[in-house]
């Protein structure tokens, strides 16, 4: 039963066509623009851009992966995932001693 249910929903029962294929193909392009763009949008030197982005057109999963830390920017994330400095937490503190 099991192997039938494997077999049923492995790669080699899957029927490929062209449609399917295109649709992976646009897919891939629209994730690999929406990467550059993203590229291109980061305080990346000259150099850095071009490697970020031989990384992902050469190295298509590899690279995604690799890039995926570097994709956020610092203001863009939520705030328990910034690390507030020393100096910032002590404001904070104050702050909240003062109030009544």
């Amino acid at each position: 039963m099991i192997t039938r249910i494997i077999t049923r929903f492995s790669l080699q029962a899957a029927k490929w066509n062209f449609s399917i294929v295109a649709a992976l193909v646009i897919v891939w392009v629209v994730v690999l623009a929406c990467i550059i763009s993203s590229i291109l949008s980061q305080p990346f030197d000259r150099k850095q851009r071009i490697f970020w982005i031989a990384m992902v057109v050469l190295l298509p999963a590899l690279g995604v992966l690799a890039y995926l830390p570097f994709a956020f920017h610092r203001e863009d994330l939520p705030h328990m995932f910034q690390r507030k400095s020393k100096r910032s937490r002590q404001r904070e503190k104050a702050a909240a001693d003062s109030d009544p």
